[in-house]
């Protein structure tokens, strides 16, 4: 996996750059809330091009830091990125608020995104949410429902992810019909995460296996991976 550093909280108030100082691509990431005053613990995940990766920060020295407050995330790409990251602010352990927001950024790039943080819906930890569906994310991006932490993102949906109340959620399979007996990721020709691969029967996915560092779409003619 291609490397995600987050660096340290620094409250609002200075005109230091938070991406001052770091080598190659960074984001630099604002983050306020209305109604959350002080945190001690940032959480995020970030999603960028086909990879993954979450990580954590607290205030240098312990304590909190009062909102608004800016960090950065250095990231390794190699071409131009849409960068989706959502964050938790966290207080004694506890989730008060989560955010989400999304950039395109180049190689050795700088960008800006700000985070507003909001009581969160309540999810039920494991099951898969489409962004803005009972967690904070993407429209179009799947996420895991993680139960005090920030939402974990499962993949972008090339065709969009469909809400379904009495089951998880999936992203569509677009207007192609998978092949029995062929393997797919989920939204390649067949409903699914997309960070799980999946044996076409009937035009449907079964026998899911969960890829441990995302699923990759092979050419056409060829069968999907666990990368």
């Amino acid at each position: 996996m291609r490397s995600v550093v987050l660096l340290a909280l620094v409250a609002c108030g200075g005109d230091d750059d938070p991406c001052g100082g770091v080598d190659g691509t960074c984001v630099a990431v604002r983050v306020t809330s209305s109604t959350i005053e002080a945190i001690d613990q940032l959480e995020l995940d970030v999603l960028y091009g086909d990879r993954h990766g979450t990580s954590a920060t607290q205030p240098g020295g312990g304590g909190t830091v009062s909102l608004p407050l800016t960090t950065s995330v250095a990231l390794d790409i190699e071409a131009e990125s849409v960068v989706g990251v959502v964050a938790a602010g966290k207080l004694a352990g506890n989730v008060l608020g989560t955010g989400a927001a999304s950039t395109t950024v180049r190689p050795d790039a700088r960008a800006t995104i700000e985070l507003v943080l909001a009581e969160p819906a309540a999810c039920v930890a494991g099951a898969f949410y489409c962004g803005g569906d009972k967690l904070a994310g993407d429209p179009q991006t799947l996420y895991q429902c993680n139960g005090g932490g920030v939402p974990l993102a499962r993949g972008r949906c090339a065709f969009g992810c469909v809400v379904r109340p009495t089951d998880d959620d999936v992203c569509d399979g677009g207007p192609m019909t998978c092949m029995d007996g062929g393997f797919y990721c989920g939204g390649n020709e067949l409903a699914g995460d997309p960070s799980t691969l999946y044996r076409c029967s009937g035009g449907a996915g079964t026998a899911p296996m969960r890829c441990r560092d995302g699923c990759v779409i092979a050419p056409a003619g060829s069968d999907d991976h666990c990368r």
